[in-house]
């Protein structure tokens, strides 16, 4: 440290000025044709577009900064002039700028220091975000701003404290996302970071500064993962510095039942990597990862001995694999309990660490992971063959190999080979049945264990949709003005099923009553309310969850001698959103198959006969659904079945007119009237 020490002092008294050079840069002029602009013809209808933006990550200069100019356009986009900061880690205030433009080119400048005019509020589904907003916005307004940050400090330990100081702020680093498509278009925006402080680049060379990545390995390679649009890339300087030029970016469609936005958005990933390509991290990383798990789920003669006591009088390997199942399931799981403490451990006699699957067995808890090992460990002892998977939460991101990152992996699952036949199983999600998964680990990438090493290339295989059945029945009874009375019984197994169940571990049987009092009033028509009266098989894995309700309220309506009753009772038609979106950019995820089945049995009012009942329906979409409407008049009643059965989950945005036009043939049937005559 001393040969360099008094040539380091000079550069940080430099570097601590550079966040307000950055600052102090001018804004640029609007041009005649941005004051005058009402609208964007390359954004119809857009509230706003950005005109130019520019992301600077500088760990040279050590700053992070956001220059932005938007054009606001209609009064939606006045919401605009309200900007997020993101937080120091020094805790220090940013340097902000800024200004607002109105057409007629009148400037209105934004005072204040950083600290003054940062505010904390929920924005934007952030809680407590840091915010500031620009003064005296109207439509036609540009709104221009720049904020600057100063990098976050590291943490030395081993040196004086005089120094601390200075080598914390030469260490100080950032590794960026550039987040490249946002919700407004964007007509040019620019990107650079440069990765190297000064340390690296002018003192000692790059050798000095060590990098590690979220497993604890010395990562010497500065890799990225990109989603970019045509035409766009990253581009590499000599110095190592990053560059990215874009042009005419769409904004993001945030759409119902669409894949995890993660995957979908345009942006670039930087991150640390032992290994310069992905293969070689792929085969590396999948050997280690394997490894750790055949360690920790050694078929120890403990773990031997419990599983030939688990599995006295199993008859079959599929007998064994459910007795195990259930044996696992029963453990405590701390994902929908508690987690023990270091502290809380020690007190009760247990090791630091987990570290074996004996020991999970041994303490009769765990988290997801080690329970999943767990009964990979059981099953192997009691003789099956069975292999590990590691698959991402699709619910949250999509399993991408060119991001050479083992955190993808989210959840662990263990297929067995039982027969000639894989059966995937998933022992960490509690109350999840034998055999089945949980949806955001269906149809979800991972590495698996194979018998020639570890595949990258594995799917899970999507669910069974009688594995997903929601059935809704109602025995109603109409009086002569419109009104009804009586029971609501739902009955659910799969995704529905676990959902209720693990609300039920983690939050109590109360808010779950809450939660389907919500659910039901969007269940049931307008005008309509019940009161739960039971819920049964909550605490099961094993067969449906029931939930039964009174209801009563206003149903049908009257028309002289005539009482109109909508055919269907139950709203759980197809989604609506189908139906009023003409167009779609991103592909459906409708998370899992299913079989919806709705039976309604009216009991028509004292001197009412039928007059019109709703026609039998058949309508199939080959390969992807079907419809079946079923009506069964009697004395007094009709009883009015709706099935419907969907055999697909992820359908791509070029498959949406087919679907949209199903889905619009089902509005039309759901249209139909129960029409009921008061007799002479």
């Amino acid at each position: 440290m001393q040969t360099y020490v008094s040539y380091r002092i000079v550069v940080a008294a430099a570097l601590a000025l550079a966040p307000l050079v950055c600052a102090g840069q001018k804004f640029q002029e609007p041009t005649k044709e941005e004051l005058q602009m009402t609208s964007d013809p390359k954004a119809p209808g857009a509230p706003a577009v950005f005109l130019y933006r520019e992301k600077t990550t500088d760990n040279y200069n050590h700053y992070i900064s956001l220059h932005a100019r938007i054009k606001v356009l209609t009064e939606l986009g006045k919401e605009w002039a309200t900007v997020e900061v993101p937080y120091s880690g020094t805790g220090r205030p940013p340097s902000i700028e800024g200004r607002t433009i109105h057409a007629d080119g009148t400037v209105i400048p934004l005072t204040g220091s950083g600290a003054d005019l940062l505010v904390e509020k929920n924005f934007r589904g952030h809680m407590n975000a840091r915010v500031f907003t620009l003064p005296s916005v109207e439509v036609g307004s540009i709104l221009e701003y720049r904020w600057t940050l100063p990098i976050s400090d590291s943490s030395v330990t081993g040196i004086t404290d005089d120094m601390r100081g200075f080598v914390d702020s030469a260490l100080a680093g950032s590794i960026p996302y550039w987040d490249v498509q946002q919700d407004l278009f964007i007509h040019k925006e620019r990107f650079y970071y440069n990765p190297l402080g000064d340390l690296e680049r002018n003192v000692i060379g790059n050798q000095s500064i060590v990098h590690f990545n979220s497993n604890g390995e010395v990562a010497n390679y500065l890799l990225y993962s990109a989603r970019l649009p045509a035409g766009a890339h990253v581009d590499v300087s000599p110095k190592q510095d990053y560059t990215l030029v874009a042009e005419d970016i769409p904004a993001f469609v945030s759409e119902a039942y669409a894949p995890p936005e993660e995957s979908r958005r345009y942006g670039v990933r930087f991150y640390y990597s032992p290994y310069l390509n992905g293969d070689t991290f792929w085969n590396n990383e999948g050997k280690r990862w394997s490894k750790e798990i055949e360690q920790f789920s050694e078929a120890t003669p403990d773990l031997k001995a419990a599983a030939a006591q688990i599995t006295t009088g199993a008859a079959t390997d599929e007998e064994k694999a459910r007795k195990i199942y259930d044996a696992v399931q029963a453990l405590d799981n701390t994902a929908y309990s508690h987690e023990r403490s270091e502290a809380e451990r020690a007190q009760q006699g247990f090791r630091r660490q987990v570290k074996s699957a004996q020991q999970v067995w041994a303490e009769k808890s765990g988290n997801p992971r080690e329970i999943a090992s767990l009964y990979l460990a059981l099953v192997r002892a009691a003789g099956l063959q069975a292999d590990a998977m590691g698959v991402a939460d699709r619910s949250r991101r999509i399993f991408d190999p060119g991001y050479l990152a083992l955190d993808q992996l989210a959840g662990r699952l263990v297929v067995l080979h039982l027969g000639g036949n894989d059966v995937f199983t998933d022992p960490g999600e509690k109350l999840l049945p034998f055999g089945q998964l949980h949806w955001t680990h269906t149809l979800s990438g991972g590495l698996l264990q194979t018998a020639s090493g570890v595949s990258r290339d594995a799917v899970t295989p999507p669910n069974n949709p009688k594995d997903a059945i929601t059935g809704n029945t109602a025995v109603l009874t109409l009086d002569a003005q419109g009104g009804v009375t009586g029971t609501v019984k739902l009955l659910m197994n799969g995704p529905e099923a676990l959902r209720w169940r693990q609300l039920n571990l983690t939050a109590g049987t109360a808010e779950v009553q809450t939660e389907l009092n919500i659910a039901l009033s969007k269940l049931l028509p307008q005008g309509i309310g019940a009161e739960i009266t039971g819920i049964k098989g909550l605490d099961t894995s094993a067969g449906f969850v029931e939930v039964s309700a009174q209801v009563n309220g206003k149903l049908g309506t009257a028309t002289g001698k005539r009482l109109l009753v909508p055919e269907f009772f139950f709203e759980t038609r197809p989604h609506v959103e189908f139906v009023q979106e003409n167009e779609r950019v991103a592909p459906v995820d409708l998370h899992y198959a299913e079989q919806v089945i709705d039976d309604v049995v009216y009991h028509f009012p004292p001197g009412f006969t039928m007059e019109s009942a709703p026609q039998q329906v058949q309508l199939p979409w080959p390969e992807h659904a079907v419809l079946v409407v079923k009506t069964q008049p009697g004395s007094g009643t009709i009883d009015i079945k709706h099935i419907f059965a969907r055999g697909f989950v992820i359908l791509e945005a070029k498959g949406y007119p087919a679907l949209r036009d199903y889905y619009q043939k089902i509005a039309t049937i759901d249209q139909q009237q129960l029409v009921l005559t008061q007799g002479n």
